[in-house]
């Protein structure tokens, strides 16, 4: 018996070191979300020259059991699958630390001039570990939060278009989610679905349902 246990010892600190798994977190600019199911979401927003320059793009994708998973981008709202740019997220470390590498199979516009994801990829390194899980932008000029998923009593508080929301929780059309500004203000609460773009792939089958 014991020279089984032993046996068992040594090929376990024989096999290979595993990366840890992806997590929800701040990547230096880049926010993920990772679900239960390893539902991966994700959004990148940076610009250069005053706002003249932007690269903005969502993320989704699938948590694998390796460090790679394969993720399709777009801007947020297109809806046209052409424009749809698959790439690879992969778990990485830098200097120590949880990171993330992306590669794309193309630039998307306008990122040229603010950072590459096809040329050279990028890494981000992990500067806030988050329990949220998912990522949601928000679609509405003003999106309102409430205190409870209902729509009786809105809060002065709200997102506008374009804004990242952190999702912990989502209930009968509604995300219980954080806004976080670029001055570090956070705010919390929930926020009707119907205030948000969609998360899934644009695919053909909308495209053609959009032009009916």
């Amino acid at each position: 018996m014991l020279k089984k246990i032993l046996l068992w010892l040594i090929a376990l600190v024989a096999l290979p070191c595993v990366a840890s798994p992806m997590a929800s977190g701040d990547y230096d600019g880049i926010l993920v979300g990772v679900d239960r199911n390893g539902i991966l979401t994700g959004y990148f927003e940076s610009s250069t020259g005053a706002g003249q320059f932007s690269c903005i793009f969502f993320v989704s994708g699938k948590v694998t059991g390796s460090s790679s998973n394969r993720v399709q981008t777009w801007f947020p709202g297109d809806r046209d699958p052409k424009e749809v740019i698959r790439g690879v997220l992969k778990h990485v470390s830098s200097n120590g630390k949880p990171a993330v590498l992306l590669k794309l199979d193309e630039e998307h516009g306008g990122c040229w001039n603010v950072q590459t994801f096809a040329s050279d990829p990028s890494t981000f390194v992990l500067t806030e570990q988050g329990r949220w899980e998912s990522i949601r932008i928000i679609a509405s000029k003003k999106a309102y939060f409430y205190d409870e998923p209902s729509s009786e009593k809105a809060r002065k508080a709200y997102a506008v278009t374009g804004n990242a929301l952190r999702v912990f929780e989502t209930r009968d059309g509604w995300v219980k989610g954080e806004y976080v500004s670029p001055e570090n203000r956070r705010t919390r609460g929930w926020i009707s679905e119907r205030d948000l773009f969609s998360a899934k792939t644009p695919t053909i089958v909308e495209k053609v349902a959009t032009q009916r």
